[in-house]
């Protein structure tokens, strides 16, 4: 080897074997080809196809709080609008094989007034409601207690919003609002919230206590509070127990005490039925390890000697459960809040935290049964459980109730910054806790959860069904995001404007904070919409200081009070300007279009889309047809403004009426494309909506044809050569031939003068 030299050497090494780098990159290069082959390309989208293979965690994606790099390989599907002329619904409107077909473009499945699903369906418009609670008695009991603790304010972009008070909207508020001796379902579940969650005042300073007796004290005022709540719930059930059974044993009888925690009762039962043995036993209940081993070996002890089956059961079973030992059938026949008591009471320790009682129950108990009881007990002792674990929605009559679901939300999130969902974003806010007697709080969790969201109008939606208009604004104002809540709020308060009366009117606007103009708008789109109604005696007025009956002018107001100028001049210039242009009222037109004319000392005021070519066209016409008439002299009117018939008006006379005259050119020349109804084609796909947009389009052209007409007119009796400028086609032939008679007429008399 030592006579090989060193470039020989490269070529034999690169012929036979392999150089260490390159068997690198071959590697990898194998590794590359061997995972594209195992796992596809990652896609761009919320949810996996069946058709992308298996369903795997990359195809999901985890946060929308988080920015998702596009794929290059594997482009998203995109869907384009093309023109109504290329649609395959073109022409298929009539079909009833295919709803989405016979509707065409004019309809989309959406939600009405009070939860009304409309939808298309061979033909038809079916709607449907969904099956929401119909009883409101607890949900304006709830919402009542809620906004008078739940200041409203504008937030960073003025939309209302509404904070509640984490002091005064706590489990112990809410469950005051209960009688004590109300056993239902919701009041025992806020009383259990009160017991897990709410502030314990322990009358004990940090500074006073070691960190260790702090927490002890903690621990058994919390688990005292949650043995209170307990015996008080299942005092009924045990009540009902012995009623039932009114002939059974005294042990019997006891172990029915003590499945209500009754010591005392259960102590007398064994007195008087001749057990003063059993009588001591069960008032030491609870006791140390010493006193469990005891029973423990006397259990034993029957078990050895075979006289355990010369024991009644009932007294067995007293045993078995003052020695904390369930491993038997002690607990048959109880239902799960008793069975939880006799793990609270009996089978673990004093000091034992709740957590550990829970888990010993669920351990041994789990027949999959869980109401909104013991979600909260897993909640307070399952420091893994999130809210989206526990608000599920519960019925047994096939209706969606979300009245205790979404208060439990609020308390539990927004108050006391308990639990959250898990969709919701990752940034925290900690507190800065300066006061060394309370414990550290829990981090407050920020940021937008859908699920939260969601919940909240699904809430929403239930009241509204309802007819509770303003308990559903309410809700919708604890939407996180500002954008959706706005939407949400003006939609809802759109679809409920019919119900709009006085005293709602003034809750929205006065203890909701809802912007006035909110309202106005919302009432002028119904306005609006009823124009279209085919009730002929149709009278719509939503704002006591108008006395007008015409819908439309009414929605033109609204719109108006509402700021939304755009809309109120789409109006005047598509219903109201032809009306008043029929009726030859000039005064009207300038009162319609004089709120959209730009000033400059309001940047606000007059800017709308399309002024100066639609709207300031009206105006200028009726400006003209005022102004013209008293600018020159004519046999009705021979004296303009103090002159005499013959005496030549003054310059600025002059200047005015001149340019009237040079911008009426113009003005026809703008007329057919601001009456554009005149010329255009009926689109709509309903019989009805065909019939109201030709008749629409029948006021346009006459409309049109009369102002052109008049214009002629007027510009004939001053200068009729001016309409050398205006094209022919833009005439009808009436208006064309009295303009060829002025005009011939105008050259004569100036031949003659010269």
């Amino acid at each position: 080897m030592g006579r090989v030299d060193s470039q020989r050497m490269h070529v034999m090494q690169t012929s036979l074997f392999r150089m260490p780098e390159e068997a690198a990159a071959l590697k990898a290069m194998n590794h590359i080809a061997d995972i594209s082959l195992q796992r596809p390309s990652p896609v761009l989208r919320k949810h996996g196809r069946e058709s992308d293979g298996d369903i795997r965690s990359w195809d999901t994606r985890s946060s929308f709080a988080k920015d998702v790099q596009p794929t290059l390989t594997r482009p998203t599907r995109k869907y384009t609008r093309v023109d109504s002329a290329m649609s395959v619904a073109t022409g298929a409107e009539d079909a009833l094989g295919d709803a989405g077909l016979s509707f065409g473009r004019s309809f989309r499945v959406g939600w009405g007034p009070g939860g009304i699903l409309v939808r298309p369906s061979a033909g038809n418009v079916l709607t449907s409601k969904i099956p929401v609670a119909q009883d409101a008695t607890l949900s304006s009991k709830l919402l009542q207690h809620h906004l008078s603790h739940s200041p409203i304010l504008p937030d960073d972009d003025g939309v209302p919003f509404a904070s509640p008070l984490p002091d005064s909207l706590q489990f112990s508020s809410f469950a005051s609002l209960f009688p004590s001796t109300d056993a239902s379902a919701e009041a025992s579940m806020f009383r259990l919230g009160s017991a897990l969650f709410d502030p314990l005042s322990l009358h004990i300073s940090s500074k006073a206590a070691s960190p260790d007796i702090y927490n002890r004290v903690t621990l058994l005022t919390r688990k005292a509070a949650l043995s209170t709540w307990l015996q008080h719930t299942v005092a009924p059930t045990v009540q009902e127990d012995l009623q039932t059974h009114l002939a059974a044993s005294t042990p019997a009888t006891a172990f029915t005490y003590l499945s209500g925690n009754q010591l005392e009762r259960a102590c007398e039962a064994a007195m008087d039925g001749g057990f003063p043995t059993l009588a001591t036993l069960i008032s030491q209940a609870g006791g140390d390890d010493h006193y469990r081993a005891d029973l423990r070996e006397q259990m034993d002890i029957w078990i050895d000697q075979k006289v355990d089956t010369l024991i009644s059961r009932d007294l067995r079973k007293i045993y078995a459960l003052l020695a904390g030992d369930f491993s038997s059938d002690v607990v048959q026949g109880l239902d799960w809040k008793r069975i939880f008591g006799l793990y609270l009471w009996f089978a673990e320790p004093l000091h034992a935290p709740i957590a550990q009682v829970f888990n010993s129950f669920t351990e041994i108990n789990s027949d999959g049964s869980e109401d909104l009881l013991f979600s909260l007990l897993r909640l307070h002792s399952d420091q893994t459980c999130s809210l989206s674990q526990i608000l599920q929605i519960r019925t047994s009559t096939g209706q969606l109730d979300y009245t205790l679901p979404w208060h439990l939300y609020i308390v539990l999130s927004r108050c006391m910054r308990v639990r959250d969902f898990p969709d919701r974003g990752d940034a925290r806010v900690h507190h800065n806790n300066t006061d060394l007697d309370q414990p550290e709080p829990e981090p407050e969790f920020e940021g937008h959860s859908p699920t939260a969201d969601l919940l909240t109008s699904s809430y929403a939606l239930q009241l509204e069904h309802l007819g509770m208009i303003q308990e559903a604004v309410f809700v919708l104002l604890h939407l996180e995001a500002s954008t959706g809540r706005r939407k949400a709020i003006q939609d809802l308060i759109i679809r409920s404007a019919p119900a709009l009366d006085e005293w709602n009117i003034r809750g929205l606007v006065g203890s909701l904070k809802i912007p006035l103009k909110w309202v106005k708008e919302a009432q002028a789109i119904y306005a609006l919409n009823a124009f279209t109604l085919p009730s002929p005696s149709f009278s719509f007025i939503s704002d006591p200081s108008s006395s007008s009956p015409h819908p439309a002018y009414t929605a033109y107001e609204l719109f108006l009070a509402a700021g939304n100028l755009d809309r109120a001049h789409d109006i005047a210039v598509l219903s109201l300007a032809p009306d008043a242009v029929l009726r030859n009222d000039y005064e009207l037109l300038k009162e319609l279009f004089s709120p959209f004319i730009p000033f400059s000392g309001d940047p606000d005021r007059g800017r709308v889309e399309g002024w100066y070519v639609r709207g300031k066209t009206f105006l200028d016409y009726a400006n003209i047809m005022l102004r013209i008439p008293v600018l020159i002299p004519s046999d009705s009117n021979p004296v303009v403004e103090g002159l005499e018939p013959n005496t030549i008006p003054d310059a600025v006379r002059a200047t005015e009426l001149d340019d009237l005259v040079r911008g009426i050119p113009r003005l026809i020349a703008l007329l057919p494309d601001v009456l554009s109804l005149a010329h255009s084609g009926s689109k709509s796909r309903s019989e009805k909506a065909r019939t109201d947009q030709t008749q629409l389009k029948v006021k346009h052209q006459v409309a049109l044809h009369e102002m052109t007409a008049r214009l002629v007119k007027v510009v004939d009796r001053v200068r009729p050569s001016v309409l050398e400028q205006v094209q022919p086609q833009l005439l009808d032939e009436a208006t064309k031939l009295q303009h060829i008679r002025a005009s011939a007429v105008s050259s004569f008399v100036k031949s003659i003068q010269t």
